[in-house]
């Protein structure tokens, strides 16, 4: 068996680290209780963006490299929004955002996914589907070779039993071959790596809103498309692990 690489960075959040930004917007918050940090959203009025986020690097500031992101974390509840952990370079341009993460999308209308996901840049791998049937989009997808804005690898969930809302110990490994996707020591999705020289932060967030895609928006980024929630959920982490 292979040597495990040093830790890198560790935290249990039994108190407070200067390693981490935190930022919250409108309706959302980040306390710590019982070594339990806990990052919630809502409730949330549709109009307005609400975020509660940890994250250790900012634009061109961004300290990590082909490491592993490994978390224990779990969700309180339904949400409706996005939400997520791993990797991202902190831009929401089309060309230049490249996010190696776990992401849950939910929207209350009209949405091309509505699931719980592994994603690389524009290379999407199902984990958990919650409402309709993506066959079709995978396939169209594939087929045109991501100009949909979207490349999906598989109409087929590898793990449609996932209870977001159990404890469970998620690892995303950025290697120069791929990115692996682990769910307790399991590997659900290996999509393909990130382009030479990368250069990402750890990123965890709950925010009340999924992501448009319009080539032709002028600022030529991914906008948020804001959703309502009644009542507040959370994300609760033991620990976050980079090595």
């Amino acid at each position: 068996m292979g040597e495990t690489s040093p830790v890198e960075f560790f935290d249990d959040f039994n108190g407070e680290s200067d390693h981490w930004n935190y930022r919250t917007d409108n309706y959302a918050s980040i306390s710590q209780e019982k070594s339990i940090l806990r990052l919630c959203s809502g409730p949330t009025e549709a109009l307005y963006y609400s975020n509660a986020e940890l994250s250790d690097g900012l634009f061109d500031d961004l300290p990590w490299v082909e490491k592993t992101f490994e978390a224990k974390l779990r969700m309180t509840g339904n949400h409706y929004g996005s939400a997520g952990w791993g990797f991202w370079n902190h831009t929401m341009q089309f060309d230049k955002n490249m996010c190696m993460w776990f992401i849950l999308l939910q929207s209350r209308g009209p949405y091309m996914f509505q699931g719980f996901f592994a994603q690389v840049g524009k290379h999407l791998y199902p984990i958990k589907v919650y409402r309709g049937n993506i066959a079709l989009l995978s396939y169209a997808s594939r087929l045109t070779l991501g100009k949909l804005g979207v490349l999906i690898h598989s109409a087929k969930p590898s793990l449609r039993t996932l209870d977001l809302t159990e404890w469970h110990v998620y690892k995303v490994e950025w290697r120069k071959t791929g990115v692996n996707f682990h769910i307790d020591g399991n590997l659900v999705a290996r999509l393909p790596p990130p382009a030479q020289g990368t250069r990402a932060r750890t990123d965890i967030w709950i925010d009340n809103a999924v992501f448009g895609y319009n080539p032709r928006d002028a600022g030529r980024v991914y906008r948020h498309l804001t959703q309502e929630n009644r009542n507040t959920t959370c994300i609760e982490v033991d620990y976050v692990k980079i090595y």
